[in-house]
């Protein structure tokens, strides 16, 4: 009973779960039948969905763009007052009646022009900085500014010009910046230094539109400054106003050199105004008269008044003239790199050349420096000595241009701008000079007034005539000086240099005299070698400190020259006027070394000794040897020399020293006293050809000798 029911319940169940799954299967059929029916409507609704969805976002691009273009076009579209200055700045510019600028009155509007260039500079940074060049709006307006900044700038560039010229007239025209010939050289200095500092001042004023023109287009500032640089050549510095200060300078030294072709009519008197000769021209020295007065009357003094006077005055006109436009075109700021700061130091160097072309011109002029072949107009002679002295004055002017606080900016570079024109300068003269010592070397070279032979070659004419050359460079560099003042020129390292170079030519002439084969070489070489030495010491030493310090290397080696020369000289005289006497004493000295004293009389017999000294050693014989020796050294050395005395006085030390040797082995070796002994030797050469004494004294008193 109990299964039967359990079974009836499960039939009912799976009875009703099949009904269940009939209405399931019927709902499913009904479904899907009505979503057949509305597929097209939901279909419908989620393209309109989609749609909606893609118009939202695209409202919110737009809006975005919208924001992005307001915040580009915002920094770049200017307003429309500014917009007007920069269309035509000549608009803001007040003019008088006759149509020229009312400088004065125009200055609000250098600032409107100023305020409008920096909008427009803050603009096109603004357009390159933040993006969006690719968007046409943009692109079209960034494209505007520039054209409009192009125009703008030619503008500018035509004001600031026509401010400049107006300028530069109006300064220049007025009564107190003329020059007549009334003005001295320092009220024409004054006059140009008041019409720079008028016209710069008056500049000042319009510094502001440069500096547009900085930030806008840098490139068209060269021009800028070259019609500025040119209008001061023109006008402030001209070529007129150069020419009068320099022709009333004290010296007149630029007229002087300018008409040195007709010197003789202009300058009676003179016949060139250079004071240059060449070595051979001037008059050979005498050591017993230093001092003497100049006979070739070709000794005179440079214009040094000239040089000091220009350096003085001009050279601050200078400084000024390149510290303006360092600062009026912004060639000087200290953030710059090095190669920039040399790359602007350089443009103003350009610039204040131009300036001041006139200046350097006459400056040139005035330190003998000669015109270049290719120059045009007049064309000058240089003068070599005026050169040399010119280098030394431009060294001494360099000192106050050196900027020892290292301040920088455009005092530094003003500074340094001098220093430039300082050394260009001296690189001239020293070049002008350097040539004029090169060509007296190759004179040297030729070794003038030396006989083949050279016998009785005496002084050579080059080491004769260095000392009054180095007179004439002495009164050359002390003229306009204070008495006591002393040139340093061997600080000076061209003069120092080329002076010894000159020194030292002579030496290798000497030398190339003498070693010749045409040359005698028993003793005229070194006759000559120890005449010429000593003459070269004793000139320099003559001419003070300042001299002998500069040579102080030729001294030393003319010395050694002397000393090694004289020596063999002297010894060359006793062989030859004494020969038996030494063939005998070095005889028994070789002996001597080789057997001792005892044993020397075997092998040189006393007998032999004493007769070969009785014939060559008597007072008389003696007396006749040393006279034959001084006359020999008198026909032998040159009166000019000055040596003789001197010689001699060697000569008797030599005879001592050698006789004194030879009296000790007279007595170790044969017990035999010389006579006469060395000491009756030194009285008889004192003594003899007419008092070695009173031989001297004539030849310092300049009395002639006989020969």
């Amino acid at each position: 009973t109990g299964n039967a029911v359990d079974a009836m319940s499960v039939n009912d169940l799976f009875n009703t779960l099949q009904s269940l799954d009939d209405e399931l299967e019927k709902m499913e059929s009904w479904i899907q039948d009505r979503a057949t029916m509305i597929k097209p409507i939901t279909d419908e609704c989620r393209g309109i969905e989609e749609e909606n969805r893609m118009l939202e976002q695209q409202w919110v691009s737009y809006e975005t763009l919208g924001s992005e273009l307001k915040r580009l076009l915002g920094g770049i579209v200017l307003p429309p007052s500014l917009m007007k200055v920069l269309e035509n700045p000549g608009s803001v510019i007040v003019y008088d009646r006759s149509g020229a600028m009312d400088i004065d009155r125009s200055e609000q509007g250098v600032e409107l022009i100023h305020q409008a260039g920096q909008a427009l500079k803050l603009g096109i940074d603004a357009a390159e900085g933040q993006g969006g060049i690719h968007l046409r709006a943009v692109s079209d307006t960034v494209e505007v500014l520039s054209t409009t900044s192009n125009k703008f700038c030619g503008s500018l560039a035509r004001i600031v010009v026509t401010v400049m010229e107006q300028l530069a007239k109006e300064v220049c025209s007025k009564p107190d910046a003329s020059i007549g010939k009334g003005d001295t050289h320092t009220s024409i200095a004054k006059k140009i230094r008041e019409s720079q500092r008028q016209f710069q001042a008056s500049l000042l004023a319009y510094i502001k539109i440069i500096e547009v023109l900085a930030l806008l287009k840098p490139d068209i500032l060269p021009a800028v400054r070259d019609a500025y640089s040119e209008l001061v050549a023109e006008g402030i510095m001209n070529k007129k106003r150069m020419k009068f200060y320099f022709a009333s300078l004290p010296g007149r030294t630029s007229v002087k050199i300018a008409n040195d072709v007709n010197f003789e009519s202009k300058f009676p008197g003179r016949t060139s105004a250079s004071v240059t000769h060449d070595l051979s021209e001037y008059a050979p020295v005498s050591l017993r008269h230093p001092n003497a007065s100049d006979a070739s009357g070709i000794i005179k003094p440079v214009n040094v008044e000239d040089i000091e006077a220009a350096l003085s005055e001009m050279l601050p006109l200078i400084a000024r003239e390149a510290y303006f436009t360092a600062a009026l075109f912004g060639l000087s700021s200290r953030h710059l790199d090095g190669r920039q700061k040399k790359r602007n130091f350089e443009a103003a160097k350009k610039s204040v050349d131009n300036s001041s072309q006139y200046f350097r011109y006459y400056m040139n002029r005035i330190c003998g420096i000669a015109s270049s072949e290719d120059a045009e107009g007049k064309k000058v002679k240089g003068d070599a000595m005026l050169s040399l002295v010119a280098s030394i004055h431009l060294n001494e002017a360099m000192d106050g241009y050196i900027d020892r606080n290292k301040k920088g900016g455009d005092h530094s570079l003003s500074l340094a701008y001098v220093r430039a024109t300082i050394l260009d300068l001296r690189k001239k003269v020293d070049k002008q000079w350097v040539i004029w010592v090169e060509d007296q070397i190759k004179w040297i070279r030729t070794n003038p007034g030396v006989p083949p032979n050279g016998k009785r070659a005496g002084i050579f004419a080059s080491i004769a005539r260095l000392p009054s050359f180095l007179d004439h460079v002495l009164i050359c560099c002390k003229a306009g000086r204070p008495k006591d003042y002393t040139p340093n020129l061997a600080k000076i390292k061209v003069v120092s240099y080329y002076l010894q170079k000159m020194a030292s030519a002579l030496f290798a002439s000497l030398n190339e005299c003498a070693e010749r084969e045409t040359t005698d070489q028993q003793y005229a070489a070194n006759v000559m070698r120890m005449e010429n030495s000593y003459f070269f010491t004793q000139g320099i030493k003559q001419r003070g400190i300042e001299l002998t310090t500069l040579f102080q290397k030729q001294i030393t080696g003319a010395s050694v020259i002397c000393k090694q020369s004289t020596d063999a000289y002297l010894g060359w005289m006793i062989k030859r006027e004494f020969k038996a006497m030494h063939s005998l004493f070095s005889n028994i000295s070789r002996i001597r070394k080789d057997v001792g004293d005892a044993d020397v009389p075997i092998h040189v017999p006393r007998a032999q000794f004493v007769r070969t000294l009785q014939k060559e050693s008597s007072k008389e014989i003696m007396k006749e040897k040393i006279g034959v020796v001084y006359a020999r050294m008198e026909k032998h050395l040159s009166e000019s020399g000055g040596l003789l005395p001197v010689a001699w006085k060697a000569l008797v030390k030599v005879l001592y020293e050698w006789f004194g040797r030879w009296e000790k082995l007279s007595t170790s070796c044969y017990k035999f006293i010389l006579e006469p002994s060395a000491i009756d030797v030194v009285r008889i050469a004192k003594a003899a050809s007419g008092s070695a004494a009173s031989s001297g004294k004539r030849i310092i008193e300049g009395r002639p000798e006989k020969h």
